[in-house]
């Protein structure tokens, strides 16, 4: 048990403590008396009844010699009181109350009796509202006014108490809610706020309700008819929260009903009220159409709470389930109980069960927010001890990557930057002569001293075992110098308090507009800085070590002990070199080169020229000649390179950059040299050599990325069996459109943005690759499910959306990814990895682009399936086409039962794969555009065999099908007037056949067919009707001879009568246009007999014949 649960606890016991003994103490000082808030004395009265009439009567005791009060409640009826004849008191015939109410509601009387009234007669009329019904037993009771009101309170002072506490949580509940979404945004916390709200409105609604039942609320209203309006609004409107909070726990479909019941109420209330308005009947009286209304409520509500804690799993529901039971079981006891008493009186049942709910429905949503709360905080502390150095309390080297993340993915941010790096001299010194204690405590006061100079604590890091860094921008660039003097001046002055020497040296560097692109520009210039400044101080702490005899000789060892070693090679010159260059250079595929400082002057091997676009292999002006070829971006990377060669006294250069080749394409290369110097440190020349390094793929020439030759590599060196990992082959959609609008360069930018937001989504074990044109691969050694990888594509196209979004929508793109599990190729090698991985990003961009698609052998099978077929339906058509053949099905007057016609069918017998269904090869000569010669043999097929069946049915016609592809892409017209002519079949005999589909995609092409085939007065069917937008518009427009209705709405017609009924009127619409109607997919017997009564012109389907060659036709439907 937690142990703020604990803590609840023990308050609830100490409060109930508290309370006891307080009694206790009150029950001993008291002596055993009781205080009495009941001074009433009850009256014996006589009753009588005369008609409708009940009466009481008694006769005053010498009580009432002084002014006393009379105390009883009604219920829905009408009271007159008469003292010795005399009227003293009426109730409920008003002359100005509403005259559409009969009821005057149900309240306590206190009726004042005048003194002097002893041994009168008193006579307390009571008049009924509603024919029998008297309300509840009237007891009279005597004593003062101010005992008569105690007496109301003292009656009711239970449910009293328990109406001011369901008020009091409502009040707090709407609090809380208003709470919660004032702090919705800062907490980030989630949870239904409106439960809350609906609880505060429903606790709020009975507490009212249950104030008006015991009588209160007639201190604050006093009128009884008003009263009577404040008791039946509430409780017709209590039910309407209490629903809207179900819902909120509920999550399943069912929950809607929880939406229908409040509409309900809302309908019984407004017909209610308009009854009562009306004169027609009072609202109480309709009560128990409400109560049977929420008697089904209580009833759903059970069933769904049980249904969504028990099968769906619902945690909420699930923890409301017993709060819920409790509402409902003393509601419903409520509700039994007031039928038992005939209507007469409400009991505590309602209140009390509601005052448990609510308690226990606030706990719940409080318990909730507060672990919400908790997690939070939790959540806050793993990341703070995660970005915190635990020795200086420092932000650590993780948040430092996450500072310069953000700044690179920020532009407009990072060009206010600069970076401070500190590097506290001497730590292994102190660790190794003071010990690591020693060594901890130094590194604690020199962060202590950054900290009092630069205040910014989230900007300074802790970045290695002795090296810190601070991050600052534009409003601190011109501080800087001073504070990096005030910080020595503090480490001074703490060195003296320690036993050991405390110093720090120090670089810095600002954003430079021109030299820096990255975050890892400006940290390079300002550690070259610390760097320079770490190396003074080592030779100025050697001259102060150094007894002053021998001052000179330390520095000069310290100073040119390297130039001492380069000292033979200071008198080269550079025509010598130039000859060991070409010496050498055809022993070696590198390319040698010089540069000569002194006279500005580069020399390369001859061969260079071959591979890149040089124009000469010796030139002066160096760097300016460079620009010529080398690629534009990187080009201010070699300058800045060569500057700061020639500024310090750095002597090895080793940079990898791009040069062009001939044809001006990006080539990656590594350049190293060394820089030999005179005396004084001034260079001299630099020899060296360029190695071409995208020639062996370590890198892509455009993306900077490792290429295929890289990945097959590394696939090779994998053994199987492969447990865990994937490829991810990733596609840029409609990058041909990005080259084609804005140009190869802006392109290849577009590709190394993409690179670098891939390279940013990796993490250990996962390494991305550059393929070609616009993909890349990614090797993912870590994801051990499918859930995980696609976690990784999700990331990877979230980062390349934001790229989107931070260039501003200069440039649209998606990305596409085809998963393959690295099981499947255990035993295929890389090619078919590559073949896979292909077929998977292919289907990805089939099903839509913009998705991944992960691997499925059985898909594969179909891939290579279809692969095969195509090629074999190719062969085909070359080869005269062979296995094409030509089915008929006939086609029937329904009317009549005789035979009109046939539609001509196209089929397929693979040598491999036997009879392919239409379904699968059509779209494949579709795709291909073989669909046109096919369909031009199909053409001449059918309408020669129709000749041939017309010398013995002279009416006979057949239909041929025309697909899309040949409307839009042929002339077809042409083909069917060659075939028509061929087979010298005149044009009534032929119907072309289109679906209602192709129609919607009409081009010139189609549109021209059209009109030609209404010109020759050939026969339009519009076929599969029904399963297309069904636009009659077009119907007018074109003027088909037939409307076709596809199989699947004849099936759903026959099985549905709803469809049926569709059906029914479609016909009708077909028949009112003067269209003749054909029903395809009659099946049998059974759904003939349904369709026949639609009075179709033509019918088609197994029914009357499947589909068969042409000798086999002839045979059952010609001859015969």
């Amino acid at each position: 048990m937690r142990i703020e649960k604990k803590l609840w606890i023990a308050l609830i016991a100490f409060g109930l403590f508290a309370v006891g003994f307080t009694g206790w103490i009150f029950n001993r000082s008291m002596g055993g008396e009781r205080v009495s808030f009941n001074n009433t004395v009850r009256l014996e009265t006589e009753a009588d009844t005369a008609g409708e009439i009940k009466t009481k009567n008694l006769v005053l005791p010498e009580e009432f010699d002084i002014p006393r009060s009379l105390l009883f409640k009604t219920t829905h009826t009408s009271v007159q009181i008469l003292l010795d004849g005399e009227e003293i008191y009426q109730y409920g015939h008003e002359e100005n109350a509403p005259k559409f109410m009969k009821s005057p509601g149900s309240c306590w009387h206190i009726a004042d009796i005048p003194k002097n009234s002893a041994g009168k007669e008193l006579e307390i009329r009571i008049l009924p509202a509603y024919s029998g019904y008297y309300g509840n037993n009237i007891s009279l009771y005597l004593g003062t006014r101010g005992d008569c009101i105690l007496r109301i309170l003292s009656d009711s002072l239970g449910i009293f108490i328990i109406s001011c506490g369901i008020l009091f949580t409502g009040l707090v509940s709407l609090l809380l809610y208003f709470f919660a979404i004032k702090s919705k945004r800062k907490t980030k916390v989630e949870g239904k706020n409106e439960i809350f709200l609906n609880l505060g409105i429903f606790s709020v609604l009975i507490a009212l309700w249950s104030l008006q039942q015991c009588g209160f609320l007639q201190f604050l209203i006093p009128d009884g008819r008003t009263l009577y309006y404040v008791d039946l609004f509430t409780f017709y409107l209590f039910p309407i929260p209490f629903n809207f909070l179900v819902y909120d726990i509920c999550s399943s479909k069912y929950r809607k009903g929880a939406l229908y019941f409040p509409v309900l109420y809302l309908v019984d209330m407004t017909v209610s009220v308009i009854l009562q308005c009306a004169g027609i009947v009072d609202m109480f009286q309709l009560l128990p159409v409400t109560h049977v209304l929420m008697i089904c409520n209580v009833i759903y509500t059970f069933v769904l709470i049980h249904y969504e804690a028990r099968v769906e799993e619902n945690e909420s529901a699930r923890e409301f389930t017993y709060p819920l039971y409790i509402v409902l079981g003393f509601g419903v006891a409520e509700l039994i109980l007031y039928y038992a008493r005939h209507f007469k009186t409400t009991s505590i049942f309602l209140p009390l069960g509601t005052m448990g709910f609510i308690i226990v429905l606030i706990w719940i949503q409080v318990s909730r927010f507060y672990d919400q709360y908790v997690e939070k905080q939790k959540v806050l502390y793993l990341l703070k001890v995660a970005n915190t150095d635990m020795l200086t309390e420092a932000m650590n080297r993780n948040a430092y990557e996450h500072t310069i993340r953000q700044l690179d993915e920020q532009a407009s941010q990072l060009q206010k930057t600069g970076v401070v790096l500190f590097d506290l001299d001497n730590l292994k010194v102190i660790n190794d002569n003071f010990g690591h204690e020693k060594g901890d405590e130094a590194l604690k006061l020199c962060y202590n001293c950054i900290r009092q100079v630069f205040k910014e604590a989230q900007n300074c890091f802790r970045i290695g075992g002795d090296e810190f860094a601070y991050v600052y921008h534009n409003d601190e660039k011109d501080l800087i110098a001073d504070r990096i003097k005030r910080l020595d001046i503090l480490l001074e002055e703490a060195a003296k308090k320690v036993s050991y020497p405390l110093s720090v040296s120090t670089g810095y560097a600002y954003y430079l507009p021109d030299e820096d692109r990255a975050f890892k520009d400006i940290a390079k210039r300002s550690d070259i800085m610390l760097y320079r400044r770490k190396r003074r101080k080592k030779l100025n702490r050697a001259c102060m070590d150094t007894a002053a005899a021998g001052m000179e000789k330390m520095l000069a060892q310290e100073n040119a002990e390297d130039i001492f070693q380069e000292k033979e090679y200071q008198d080269i010159t550079p025509e010598e070199l130039c000859k060991v260059i070409d010496l050498l250079s055809p022993s070696t595929d590198n390319y040698l080169y010089l540069i000569d400082f002194r006279t500005d002057f580069y020399y390369i091997a001859p061969q260079a020229m071959e591979r890149f676009c040089i124009p000469k292999n010796a030139f002066h002006d160096v760097m300016e000649c460079h620009r010529e070829f080398v690629y534009g971006p990187d080009y201010p990377l070699l300058k800045a390179e060569f500057k700061d060669l020639l500024s310090t006294d750095r002597s090895i250069h080793n940079m990898e950059y791009r040069w062009l080749d001939p044809k001006r394409e990006p080539i990656w290369i590594n350049c190293r040299g060394y820089v030999v110097r005179d005396e004084n440190m001034k260079p001299l020349y630099m020899v060296g050599c360029i190695n071409e390094i995208g020639a062996r793929q370590k890198a892509d020439n455009v993306s900077g990325l490792l290429g295929e030759t890289g990945l097959r590599e590394y696939l090779k060196k994998l053994k199987p069996p492969f447990e865990n990992g994937y490829l991810i082959r990733l596609g840029l959609d409609h990058f041909k459109e990005i080259n084609e609008n804005l140009g190869w360069e802006y392109g290849d930018q577009v590709l190394r943005e993409t690179a670098v937001c891939i390279s940013g989504c990796m993490s250990e074990n996962q390494t991305v690759y550059r393929l070609f044109s616009d993909e890349f691969m990614i090797l993912d050694l870590s994801s051990r499910s499918v859930k995980e990888v696609k976690k990784l594509y999700d990331k990877v196209r979230e980062s390349v959306d934001q790229f989107i979004r931070d260039n501003e929508y200069t440039v649209m793109f998606t990305i596409s990814g085809g998963i393959l599990p690295l099981h499947a190729i255990e035993e295929m090698g890389d090619s078919a990895a590559m073949k896979l991985t292909d077929f998977s990003l292919n289907e990805a961009k089939k099903l839509g682009r913009n998705r991944c698609y992960v691997f499925e052998e059985k898909e594969y099978r179909q891939f290579l399936r279809r692969s095969e077929l195509k090629q074999e339906l190719r062969n085909a058509v070359i080869n005269d086409f062979k296995g094409f053949t030509a089915f008929y099905q006939p086609v029937f007057r329904s009317e009549t039962g005789k035979l009109y016609g046939a539609e001509a069918l196209m089929r397929f017998i693979s040598e491999k794969f036997g009879m392919v269904s239409p379904a699968e090869f059509i779209p494949i000569l579709e795709e291909t555009g073989l669909i046109i010669p096919a369909g031009r043999w199909m053409m001449g097929e059918a309408m020669g065999k129709c000749s041939q069946i017309r010398e013995v049915l002279s009416e006979f016609l057949v239909s041929i099908n025309i697909s899309q592809v040949q409307a839009a892409k042929s002339d077809v017209i042409l083909d069917v007037i060659a075939a028509m002519e061929k087979a010298k079949l005149p044009a009534d005999a032929l119907i072309i056949e289109l679906t209602e589909s192709d129609l919607l995609e009409q081009n010139i092409n189609e549109r021209h067919f059209l009109t030609e085939l209404q010109r020759m007065k050939i026969k339009l069917a519009l076929d599969d009707f029904g399963t297309g937008y069904s636009n009659f518009h077009y119907l007018s427009e074109l003027g088909p001879a037939i409307i076709k209705i596809d199989r699947s709405f004849t099936a759903s017609a026959v099985a549905d009568e709803g469809e049926y009924y569709l059906l029914n009127q479609f016909c009708s619409m077909i028949h009112n246009l003067n269209l003749k109607l054909c029903i395809e997919g009659v099946e049998n017997k059974e759904e003939w007999s349904k369709i026949r009564n639609l009075q179709p012109d033509f019918s088609q389907g197994f029914f009357w014949g499947r589909p068969c060659p042409y000798e086999e036709f002839v045979e059952k439907f010609v001859e015969k």
